[in-house]
């Protein structure tokens, strides 16, 4: 049937795709010209090649043929419940382009889409959702356009989730190049209207607001050397000429067009779109397909406990010991831990755990403190815990209210239980409490340092330690989220691109200077005595207890060192980036700059804090290390209430031995796994692993700038030497004692992080293009091979 010739009441037959475009065809948008094969065809196929009768797909494809002009074709899967409001089935059913309109090219492009319904992945998609394993299945074919420019456009951003901005890409030829994340397109963010007037306006004055309030915000350009074509029988890929590789794919009046042939269609289909398009030769636009921007999925599924490992990442990049994850994740767990509230409203389960020596957090509280005012970006600190389909449902959704319950719950616990004395919580006063906290870390060093001379002083010296973390971790936990919410408030009223520039610290941080330190050091400036003096409590993963420290390996340090020596001196440009946001913070209206100030000020902090942690966590470790000098036990394989037995006499030698022994080895195995890239799972659902996406490499955006280079993957600081100048630093995630590596880095890839992890304020303070949450990172990514970093997307693009 022809496409035209579809009803409203017609999904059933034709399905989703077909019926968008139906639809944006008789409301007069430009859609090529196109039939349908009803799903009543797929049904007799599947009968048929299951013995149930003749194949007719020779004869279907002679009936379609003679709806269609001459020329290529394109051949697009439309299942009756694809393309919808909740499930897209993206990527899940084949398309084939550039068949020939002969009755056996078409047949062959017909079946293969078919056939693709019936695909393991297919059926896995639809059955993790609910659906039939079997899709019912109806065929487009359109007729091709011959694109000089093609493309995406969606008409909410999916980074951000705002609904007031459109976001646009565009290669050169057909837009399955960037489709497919093969070439990284050019980019243009463009603001669209204000909702709420325009939603008080009659009709053709929202029409004429439309047309005058599509504006460019943002053009991102990449060289474009290739471009697919369609070639009877498939696709070419052929060279571009040069004067056209480096020129604009679009013109600011294109950009324009295009914004408001995306509100037509978003306003015409009732909702959000993900709206692929072309550009032919006379600059004729054409919408080759739209579906719903998927905002029907369930924000908050109830009974499901969710893990994460984002959080704990970037403080343990190593396995974690027992000893030293039940001291530090114990004190956390008495602060954090919720269980009534756990057991009636989030499925129960403690607040972490440790699985594969990986500490993980229970995130599933973030879905129910999250919330989305209507049209704005959802707070980016709770959400970037969550796993990315339900990221993306809560910045596809257009509001979401916070779950009072919880918060209800949440208070009522504080008060009843008085947990405010858990925490440094004044936002006034946190800053105070910091500086109390280091005074007394000062005042404490030279005890916890000096020669120890008996059981019973270390083991005060170790409950001394225990004390002085549990402090630390009331102030830091308050900080960090103080620079959580300053820094979201000054993202969401800043203008347009001004936020990596002006969210800066107010001074270069302590881990800088360490990194200059080091510099100094690898060119005969300051002595390896000196340096280690200032910075041998430095390690590359922080808050394991038990981690090498830099005094500990001289020799890793040294050749650190020598290939710092050749970078640049990292404080003089980061005083440069301070200097430029004091002045672009003076420039800002005076109700935006305390905010600003405030975002600020605790960025600096929450990196600063970590610095002087590490202060505490070596004198620390050195104590613990005389204790199993004494013991002849390593007792890091023990956790802390398995120590204490053992001192009490409650646990025998022998069977702490024994525990030991089994610890030892599964430890010992699993940092082997995870140094060959065998590493656990960001996510956990229950007790099973949520596995990466799938598609072009897309993460977090955490450093502005786009930077293309080899990819270097580097497991372990002492690893960090093979890391050349330009090198794309590729890494499960980084401590502070690997910011000497970002020295040299083009960009920075990792697999954990956050917007304001301690990656994010290095690299935004050396003007490093960075991107996290990029899972599987370092198994899909391999040394030498060339890709493009996009940090203010949050885009990897490789070949």
């Amino acid at each position: 049937m022809r496409l035209a010739d579809s009803g409203p009441d017609d999904l059933p037959r034709v399905g989703g795709k077909a019926m968008g475009l139906a639809r944006l065809a008789r409301l007069g948008l430009p859609v090529p010209a196109a039939v349908v094969a009803p799903v009543a065809c797929f049904d007799a196929w599947a009968a048929a090649d299951r013995g149930g009768g003749p194949d007719g797909s020779r004869a279907l494809a002679v009936a379609l043929l003679a709806h269609m002009a001459p020329g290529l074709l394109a051949v697009r899967s439309s299942a009756a419940d694809e393309d919808g409001d909740r499930d897209s089935h993206a990527g899940q059913f084949e398309t084939v382009l550039g068949v020939e309109p002969t009755p056996e090219a078409l047949r062959d492009a017909v079946l293969r889409c078919w056939r693709s319904g019936l695909a393991p992945a297919a059926r896995a998609y639809r059955v993790a959702r609910g659906l039939p394993p079997l899709p019912r299945m109806a065929v487009v074919v359109q007729q091709m356009v011959d694109a000089r420019v093609a493309g995406v456009l969606f008409t909410i951003n999916p980074a951000t989730g705002s609904w007031s901005e459109m976001t646009i890409e565009a290669v050169w030829g057909l837009g399955e190049a960037a489709v497919s994340g093969r070439t990284p397109p050019e980019f243009h963010r463009v603001a669209r209207p204000r909702s709420l007037p325009g939603a008080l306006l009659p009709g053709p004055l929202r029409r004429l607001q439309a047309r005058v309030e599509v504006r460019p915000i943002e053009r991102q350009h990449h060289d474009q050397w290739t471009a697919l074509r369609a070639i009877p029988g498939g696709i070419s890929e052929e060279p571009v000429p040069p004067e056209r590789a480096r020129a604009p794919k679009l013109a600011p009046a294109d950009v324009e067009r295009l914004g408001r042939l995306g509100l037509r269609v978003e306003r015409r289909l009732g909702g959000p779109q993900d709206i692929e398009w072309a550009m032919d030769p006379g600059g004729g636009l054409q919408v080759l397909q739209a579906r719903p921007i998927t905002t029907g999925r369930d924000v908050r599924p109830a009974g499901e406990v969710v893990w994460t490992r984002r959080f704990f990442g970037e403080r343990w990049t190593l396995p974690a010991t027992p000893l030293g994850w039940s001291l530090i994740g114990g004190l956390i767990d008495r602060m954090i831990d919720h269980p009534e509230l756990s057991r009636r409203l989030l499925g129960g389960g403690p607040p972490t755990q440790l699985v594969r020596f990986t500490p993980y957090v229970n995130a599933t509280i973030f879905r129910h403190l999250a919330f989305k005012l209507p049209g704005a970006a959802p707070p980016a600190f709770l959400i970037e815990l969550l796993p990315p389909e339900e990221e993306q449902a809560w910045k596809r959704r257009r509001a979401q209210p916070p779950d009072l319950r919880v918060y209800g719950a949440v208070l009522q616990t504080t008060v009843a239980e008085r947990r405010w004395r858990r925490f440094r919580w004044n936002p006034v006063r946190n800053e105070a409490h910091w500086e109390d906290w280091r005074r007394a870390l000062e005042a404490a060093l030279p005890e916890l340092e000096a020669p120890a001379r008996g059981r019973d002083e270390v083991r005060a010296r170790l409950s001394r330690c225990r004390d002085l973390a549990e402090a630390y971790l009331k102030v830091h936990i308050c900080s960090l989220l103080f620079a959580h919410l300053w820094g979201d408030l000054a993202r969401s009223a800043l203008p347009d691109g001004d936020a990596d520039a002006l969210l800066r610290p107010l001074a270069p941080t302590e881990t800088v200077r360490a990194a200059r330190d080091l510099g100094r050091a690898g060119r005969g400036e300051l002595s390896f005595g000196t340096l280690l003096a200032h910075h041998g409590h430095r390690a590359e993963c922080s808050w394991e207890l038990f981690a090498p420290r830099w005094a500990e390996d001289p020799a890793m340090l040294e050749a650190l060192a020598r290939a710092s020596g050749g970078g640049p001196d990292p404080v003089p440009a980061a005083l440069r980036a301070c200097a430029d946001a004091d002045a672009r913070a003076a420039a800002l209206p005076a109700g935006l700059r305390p905010i600003v100030w405030l975002a600020r000020r605790y960025l600096q902090l929450r990196e600063d804090q970590r610095y002087h942690f590490d202060r505490l966590l070596w004198p620390w470790k050195r104590l613990w290390l005389w204790m199993e000098a004494e013991e002849g036990l390593q007792l890091r394989f023990l956790e802390l209430a398995e120590v204490e037995a053992l001192w009490s006499g409650a646990l025998s030698r022998a069977a702490a031995g024994g525990l030991v022994d089994r610890r030892s080895s599964a430890w010992a195995e699993e940092r082997r796994r995870q140094a060959a890239g065998d590493l656990p799972p960001v996510f956990l659902r229950g007790d099973g692993a949520e596995p990466p996406s799938g598609g072009r490499l897309q993460g977090l955006g955490i450093s502005a700038g786009a930077r293309r280079g080899p990819v270097r993957i580097v497991r372990s600081l002492a690893d960090g030497a093979r890391l050349q100048p330009g090198d794309i630093l590729v890494a499960r995630t980084t401590d502070p004692g690997w910011t000497p590596l970002f020295l040299r880095a083009g960009a920075v890839v990792l697999e954990l992080g956050g917007m304001l992890s301690h990656a994010a304020v290095v690299a935004r303070e050396l003007g490093v293009p960075a991107v996290v949450n990029v899972e599987g990172a370092c198994s899909r990514l391999h040394d030498g091979q060339v890709v493009l970093v996009d940090g203010s997307r949050g885009i990897v693009w490789s070949p």
